[in-house]
């Protein structure tokens, strides 16, 4: 069943409401970053061995 156009409206602005409360909470922001940082630094070490990675827990 298609989704009409301001449902989807209304859920992307919940979405953005949510994502606003969210990026409030230092804790969040914190993890958010530790986690790019993480999957960043993975990239750059499977890149620099040729894309061999013996775990991808990401």
């Amino acid at each position: 069943m298609p989704v009409s156009k301001n449902a989807s409206s209304q859920l992307i602005n919940q979405r953005i409401k949510e994502l606003q409360i969210k990026i409030q909470d230092e804790k969040y922001i914190s993890y958010a970053v530790e986690r790019i940082a993480l999957i960043v630094s993975r990239q750059l070490v499977e890149k620099r061995n040729g894309n061999r990675s013996p775990e991808k827990l990401y």
